[in-house]
């Protein structure tokens, strides 16, 4: 049976590979629309790092500025990876399963944001992460997520859990914890695959 457990198990044995083809990725719009979101948060949540891809992108392009970015993944192997392709993230890395690590943080946050992470959760788990999200933003503070509403066909050697809920349900979800959602568009995706579609929301407390 397939689980957010399974997942984090997949993520853990297929690290190398899934990181090579993350940074393979042509993100730039994505990457665009992230530094645009978050230019004015100084204390940053990454949750779901992957290969490290987008906190890099983050902490090249703010260098004019003060930003300190936590970047997190449940995935200690992914971690791993991302440390190795992106040094410089090594002291900002820590490792948090959703939606239970989210309780144990101790900060608070201006900005928030989760790229292809949180639609590996079972829909109860979505929820409580979303609740336990908006409590750690401080007031004014920004959510910025992508998941994907489509993709194509899974392969059985696949374990990842992939919950595919609509446009609607999401803006739902999230605007249920407080936070008014002020942008949600679909995009394209990064690996050119045709049947995948990727929802972007932006929210703010």
């Amino acid at each position: 049976m397939i689980t957010d457990e399974t997942t984090v198990q997949h993520y853990d044995s297929k690290a190398v590979k899934l990181s090579k083809r993350y940074e393979s990725a042509d993100v730039t719009a994505l990457q665009n629309k992230l530094r645009s979101v978050l230019k004015d948060c100084s204390t940053v949540l990454e949750l779901g790092c992957g290969s490290g891809r987008d906190a890099a992108f983050l902490m090249s392009s703010s260098s004019e500025r003060s930003v300190t970015i936590t970047v997190t993944d449940g995935s200690f192997e992914m971690l791993t990876q991302a440390e190795s392709l992106h040094p410089e993230l090594a002291p900002y890395l820590k490792k948090l399963e959703l939606p239970e690590g989210l309780k144990a943080e101790k900060k608070s946050y201006e900005g928030i944001y989760s790229i292809a992470a949180l639609m590996h959760l079972l829909p109860v788990k979505i929820k409580q992460s979303l609740q336990q999200i908006s409590g750690l933003l401080k007031p004014a503070g920004v959510l910025f997520i992508s998941v994907c509403t489509q993709r194509e066909e899974q392969f059985s050697e696949d374990l990842r859990l992939f919950t595919l809920k609509s446009r609607e349900w999401w803006v739902h979800q999230i605007e249920l914890t407080g936070l008014q959602v002020t942008e949600a568009t679909e995009s394209t995706d990064g690996l050119n695959r045709e049947k995948t579609v990727w929802l972007n929301i932006t929210a703010v407390k």
